[in-house]
């Protein structure tokens, strides 16, 4: 049965909240568009679909004098949240506390009304070039400190997200709606059997939105191999684009990645239980090229396995 979602998007004025689903809803030639983005007035309405399911992303504009808006109207912007995505700009230091209050002003509301909204916190700007920035980790550890300590009843998830790293876009939004399914760990569990038995370094699934439905990597990934990883699935992203949209005659594709490993994509299409339509969805895998014979060998066990799994998801 199909549902409605309401996910909210909110943060300070130019945390970056537009430019996530701008990125999000675009995937690749996004950088142009974010840069001429203007503040969003108000509230911006950004509608997709995931496992058929209708999510609305209400985009809160930032600027002071919609906050006051927002915190006088709770009962009208924020009445039936199933899910709220929080953004905090971690390179404008000088707001934190600006920041803090007012994602204090929402969770108070959620607590007066009893809400149980699931809450994402996403520190985004969190640029390459900080990755191994001493003090920029010590400040997320100290701020994800600050808010478990005070919202202890909430269920939290942290991400770090940059427009200049698709992957981390693609993941905050496609975490926070595999909450609304239990079925998604029992995925979960399925592609952690089938990464050890491929032996491959990631398994993912995509719905035709390139959005995450689920995820599992290697635990050991040496720094290269991460490089080539991430340009593979961005690879992934585009292919995954050109199967729907052109007429690609195969519903797989074998690429080299780096010297040793090869980049497969896989399209399968899951028939509804409830009706006679089809739905897409993508495989990605990559796999050292010599395990290439053995993981063919299992994948026909792995597709039915997780056709089994997903047809209740998308009926």
């Amino acid at each position: 049965m199909e549902e409605f979602y309401k996910v909210i998007i909110a943060g300070l004025d130019n945390a970056g909240k537009t430019s996530i689903l701008t990125a999000l809803d675009k995937k690749y030639d996004f950088d142009k568009e974010i840069v001429s983005l203007r503040p969003t007035i108000r509230v911006e309405y950004h509608a997709t679909e995931f496992l058929r399911n209708k999510i609305v992303f209400w985009d809160l504009g930032g600027q002071e004098k919609y906050r006051k808006l927002y915190q006088e109207k709770q009962e009208i912007y924020f009445a039936n949240t199933d899910l709220m995505v929080y953004i905090i700009d971690i390179q404008d230091t000088k707001r934190l506390e600006m920041a803090l209050a007012y994602l204090d002003m929402i969770l108070q509301n959620f607590r007066k009304n009893k809400m149980d909204v699931p809450l994402i916190i996403s520190f985004h700007k969190y640029d390459p070039e900080f990755r191994e920035n001493e003090g920029m980790i010590k400040q997320v550890e100290d701020l994800k400190e600050i808010i478990l300590k005070k919202y202890p009843s909430f269920k939290i998830l942290f991400q770090q997200t940059s427009i200049f790293d698709i992957i981390s876009i693609v993941q905050l939004i496609s975490y926070g709606l595999s909450i609304f399914d239990d079925k998604f760990f029992a995925l979960s569990e399925l592609l952690e059997t089938y990464l050890k038995e491929f032996n491959c370094t990631s398994l993912i699934v995509f719905d035709k939105n390139a959005i995450i439905i689920s995820e599992y990597y290697n635990e050991f990934i040496e720094p290269d191999i991460y490089i080539e990883l991430i340009e593979s699935i961005k690879n992934h992203l585009f292919l995954l684009k050109r199967m729907l949209e052109e007429s690609y005659e195969a519903d797989y594709n074998f690429s080299n990645v780096g010297k040793n490993l090869l980049s497969y994509l896989h399209r399968v299409k899951i028939a509804s239980i409830s009706s006679q339509s089809e739905t897409s969805l993508f495989i990605s895998v990559i796999i050292k090229e010599t395990l290439k014979d053995e993981f063919l060998e299992k994948f026909t066990d792995f597709l039915n396995e997780i056709k089994t799994l997903l047809r209740p998801l998308l009926s």
